[in-house]
C-alpha cells in the first residue's frame, strides 16, 4: 500500500513539472508571439522553395499585403523584376546554413512603389540540426535612404565648391598650448598651388608652407585667437621654392568640440605687381613735381633779381617800390614752393612754418631798428598749394603794409600775425598797435594795388576780410579750404 502512494505521488510531481513546463513554453511562445506582432520590422517566414508562410503585422504595413494576400504565394511577389535572381541566390545561401545579415536591397510594395529595406535572412532548423525553412526581417530604410542620398548630394555640392572655388582653402585644429595642428582638410586649389599631393599637405602645417619672414610674425596668430578672426598677408613657400604673396582671411569656428580655424588664402601676385608698378609711378612723379616746384621757384627767384637789377637803374622812389614790392612777392611765391619741394606731401605745406618764415624775412627787409614786436601764433596747420599761394600774398601785402605805414615815426609797436583753425574753418588774422587806418580810406575800394590784391585774393580763397580800427588796424580773414582738383588757379585783380 505504501509503495502505491509512493508511486502515485511521483506520478502527481512528474504531472505537475510537466503542466509548468508547459506553461513557461507557452508564456513564452506568447511573449515571441507578442514580439513577432507588434515588431515595426517586416518579420516572414519562407520555405526553401520561397514560399511565404508566415507574414506578420509589420510585413502589412511595409508591404501593403495583408496575410491572406500573402501565405501561400512566392516572396518574389515583393521583389522588383529586374531583382528576381536575388531569392534565389538567399535561399542558396540559407540552404547551406549561412545567413544574410544588414542586406540594403529594394523591394516592391503593392501599389507598384519600390522602397529601400535592410535584410536580415536566417536558417530555421528542426531538433536534427537540418534547414526547414527561413526567417526574414525586413526593415525599411527609404527615408534613412533618402537622407543620406541628400546627405551625399550636400556633400558632393560642398565638395565641388570646396575644389573649385577661387582661392585655396585650409582646414587645422589648435592645439591646446594654440599652436596650429595638422591640416584636417585642403581644396584642390591649395594643392595645385604649392605643388603638393592632398596626401601631403594632410602631414603639414601652416608653418610648413610658410616663409620664414612670415612665420617670425606671431601677431596674427595672437589676433586670431583674441578676435577670433583675422584678415593679414603672408607668403607662401611652394614645394619648389617659389613665393607666393597671399590676404588670409581666417576665422575660428568648433566642430564636434574641437577649435579649427577655416583659412582662406588669396593669392595677390598681381595685385602686389601693380601695387609696385603704381609706388614706382608714384615715386616718377614726386619727383617730376619736385622738379616742377624746384624749376617754378627758381623761374620766380629769377624774376625776383631781374626786378632788383632793374631797379637798380630807377630814380623815380614811387617807381622804385612799386618795382621792389613786386621782387616781395615773387620771392613769396618761390617761397611756397620751396617749402613743397621740401615737403614730404607734395600738395600741401605746413602754413603756419610758412608764415614763420616769411614774416620773419620781411621783417629783416623793413626793420631797421627794434623798435617793432613781432607776436606769432600760429598753429602746424597744413594747406593745399592751390589755397597756400593767394594767402602767402595776403600774408605778404598785409605784413607789409603793416611795417611800411603803421610806425611812420620810428613808433615803439607790435604785429601780430595769428592763423588758427576749427574744425573745417580757418581765422588769418594780422593787427598792429600803430597809428590805425585812415578813417576817410575804404579799403575794398581803394586804389591801392596792395588792398586791391588783397580783397580780389581773399575772394579767390571765398573768404570774408573784416576791418578793426579800435586799437591800431586788425585785419582778419575767414575761410574754409575748398576741395581742389589738379590745376593751379590763377590770380586776377580785375
Amino acid at each position: 500500500m505504501n509503495g502505491q502512494d509512493s508511486d502515485q505521488e511521483e506520478i502527481h510531481r512528474e504531472l505537475r513539472e510537466t503542466e509548468k513546463k508547459l506553461t513557461d513554453t507557452q508564456s513564452e511562445l506568447n511573449y515571441l508571439k507578442s514580439i513577432v506582432r507588434h515588431t515595426e520590422d517586416a518579420i516572414v517566414g519562407l520555405g526553401l522553395d520561397g514560399t511565404i508562410l508566415t507574414w506578420n503585422p509589420a510585413a502589412e504595413t511595409i508591404y501593403g499585403y495583408t496575410a491572406r494576400e500573402a501565405v501561400g504565394n512566392s516572396v518574389s511577389m515583393v521583389i522588383p523584376p529586374y531583382n528576381t535572381d536575388e531569392i534565389s541566390l538567399i535561399l542558396a545561401w540559407i540552404k547551406s546554413g549561412e545567413r544574410v545579415t544588414h542586406y540594403e536591397t529594394l523591394r516592391r510594395r503593392k501599389d507598384g512603389s519600390v522602397i529601400s529595406v535592410s535584410l536580415s535572412v536566417s536558417p530555421i532548423k528542426d531538433v536534427a540540426g537540418k534547414v526547414i525553412g527561413a526567417s526574414s526581417i525586413a526593415r525599411n530604410i527609404t527615408i534613412s535612404k533618402k537622407m543620406e542620398l541628400k546627405l551625399q548630394e550636400s556633400e558632393e555640392k560642398f565638395r565641388e565648391v570646396f575644389n573649385n572655388a577661387n582661392d585655396a582653402i585650409f582646414l587645422h585644429p589648435i592645439k591646446n598650448d594654440g599652436t596650429p595642428g595638422n591640416f584636417a582638410e585642403v581644396n584642390d586649389v591649395a594643392c595645385q598651388r604649392l605643388g603638393y599631393t592632398r596626401e601631403e599637405l594632410l602631414q603639414m602645417t601652416p608653418a610648413d608652407i610658410d616663409t620664414q619672414e612670415t612665420n617670425q610674425k606671431t601677431s596674427h596668430m595672437e589676433k586670431l585667437l583674441e578676435n577670433g578672426t583675422a584678415t593679414f598677408e603672408a607668403v607662401n613657400l611652394t614645394r619648389d621654392g617659389q613665393e607666393i604673396p597671399v590676404e588670409v582671411s581666417a576665422h575660428i569656428f568648433n566642430l564636434r568640440g574641437e577649435k579649427m580655424v577655416l583659412s582662406l588664402l588669396r593669392d595677390i601676385t598681381r595685385r602686389k605687381e601693380s601695387e609696385a608698378q603704381l609706388r614706382k609711378s608714384l615715386n616718377e612723379k614726386e619727383l617730376l613735381l619736385k622738379e616742377i616746384h624746384h624749376r617754378v621757384k627758381n623761374n620766380l627767384m629769377v624774376i625776383s633779381s631781374l626786378l632788383n637789377l632793374q631797379s637798380k637803374y630807377i630814380k623815380d622812389k614811387a617807381a622804385l617800390e612799386v618795382f621792389r614790392e613786386s621782387q616781395r612777392r615773387a620771392r613769396s611765391m618761390a617761397l611756397i614752393h620751396t617749402m613743397l619741394y621740401q615737403s614730404t606731401d607734395l600738395k600741401c605745406i605746413n602754413f603756419g612754418n610758412y608764415i614763420t618764415k616769411l614774416t620773419q624775412e620781411l621783417f629783416r627787409t623793413y626793420v631797421t631798428t627794434d623798435n617793432i614786436q613781432l607776436n606769432l601764433d600760429v598753429g602746424d596747420i597744413l594747406l593745399d598749394i592751390n589755397t597756400s599761394i593767394p594767402l602767402g600774398l595776403i600774408v605778404n601785402e598785409l605784413v607789409s603794409n603793416s611795417l611800411k605805414h603803421a610806425f611812420p615815426h620810428g613808433e615803439t609797436g607790435e604785429i601780430t600775425v595769428k592763423f588758427h583753425k576749427t574744425k573745417d574753418h580757418y581765422t588769418f588774422q594780422v593787427a598792429d598797435t600803430g597809428i590805425g587806418f585812415p578813417e576817410d580810406l575804404d579799403f575794398q575800394k581803394t586804389n591801392s594795388l596792395g588792398m586791391r590784391l588783397v580783397n580780389t585774393l581773399t575772394n579767390q580763397v571765398d573768404g570774408k576780410i573784416e576791418l578793426n580800427t579800435t586799437r591800431g588796424t586788425c585785419f582778419t580773414i575767414n575761410f574754409t579750404e575748398e576741395e581742389y582738383g589738379s590745376g593751379i588757379t590763377g590770380l586776377t585783380t580785375n
